[in-house]
């Protein structure tokens, strides 16, 4: 039997955030498939519950929660009629709209409470669960466990305003650790950073578990990683190299935000030349099936035979910049 879950999708980029989570969910054998797609709402359905450590490690769903009835009906009084009483055990609770519709929330919220148990306490402030309804073309009403929280508001903690070493064109949490999940890498398994700068890329992947190497052409780069990741209690491996050490590495997959401008550091090579010799040395050392996640200015210069593009997506910055999220793939042996 599939299970439902509807999730609120924020910032302005929501297609990184549907695809970081289809894709994850699909890596974690979980069957995704897209049922609705209204923007900052979607709706997936997948083959069994979703586990909280899933759950945590979405970066740009703000709140998910279980569908337990839909309606096509257009009649509020028609809908709540075929509502049956709603099972939360003994928790308490709180009934919220999603989003704004033409509904009264506070009526509708009043006929949903009927549905439940007399012996459920209501809590406004801090409930154990969260009964939420929401109306597009048709009425949804899922719920959502306090315990279950994405990782929207928890991975702004590792923002670079709360680093201890920064730098200001380090890559926003968010965006960073949707890279990680759209890399197809796993708790336990090993996650490479060829251009780590400050370590933001590393942190995101260690907070998920998932085992960390990263590689900088400057020592001071080095020692921003390490104070970082030591400041929010991770550990990593942390090498001063060219991105040509990866030869030497073992690794599930490849996410990394490369030198874009004046203020990166390049060695003197120039931005393409840069880019055709890295492309060529990461897919060498891939396996058929890898994935490499990387954040560029200009994604015509991301093109290797071996290294097919399986997503791309725009990220903002300010006007004068604008860097591609492409999520590649190994093809070849």
């Amino acid at each position: 039997m599939k299970e439902k879950y509807l999730f609120e999708l924020g910032g302005k980029n929501t297609e990184l955030g549907k695809y970081e989570a289809l894709e994850l969910l699909e890596y974690n054998n979980y069957e995704a498939k897209l049922e609705k797609d209204w923007g900052k709402i979607i709706i997936i359905s997948v083959t069994k519950l979703l586990s909280n450590k899933i759950i945590s490690r979405l970066s740009m769903t703000k709140r998910l929660s279980k569908i337990i009835f839909h309606s096509d009906k257009k009649k509020i009084n028609h809908i709540i009629d075929d509502l049956d009483s709603i099972d939360i055990g003994q928790k308490s609770f709180a009934i919220r709209q999603i989003g704004k519709s033409n509904l009264d929330e506070k009526k509708i919220a009043v006929k949903i409470g009927k549905k439940v148990s007399d012996i459920n306490k209501t809590s406004l402030d801090n409930p154990e669960i969260t009964i939420l309804f929401y109306q597009n073309k048709d009425f949804f009403i899922s719920l959502k466990l306090n315990h279950q929280n994405t990782a929207y508001k928890k991975c702004l903690k590792h923002h670079i305003s709360q680093r201890p070493y920064f730098s200001p064109i380090g890559i926003h949490p968010r965006i960073a650790r949707a890279m990680v999940n759209l890399s197809n890498c796993k708790e336990n398994e090993i996650l490479v950073d060829p251009f780590c700068g400050t370590g933001g890329v590393l942190i995101e992947a260690a907070d998920m578990k998932i085992n960390i190497i990263g590689i900088d052409l400057k020592e001071k780069m080095v020692e921003y990683s390490t104070g970082n990741l030591k400041h929010f209690g991770f550990k990593g491996k942390i090498i001063e190299s060219d991105f040509e050490k990866i030869n030497d590495i073992e690794f599930n997959s490849i996410v990394c935000d490369p030198p874009y401008g004046i203020a990166s550091t390049t060695g003197g090579e120039s931005i393409s030349d840069l880019m055709e010799r890295c492309l060529e040395k990461l897919q060498k050392k891939m396996k058929k099936g890898q994935r490499l996640v990387m954040a560029v200015s200009e994604p015509d210069i991301v093109n290797n035979q071996n290294l097919s593009l399986i997503h791309k997506f725009e990220w903002y910055i300010h006007k004068s910049l604008t860097r591609n999220i492409m999520v590649l793939e190994k093809i070849n042996i």
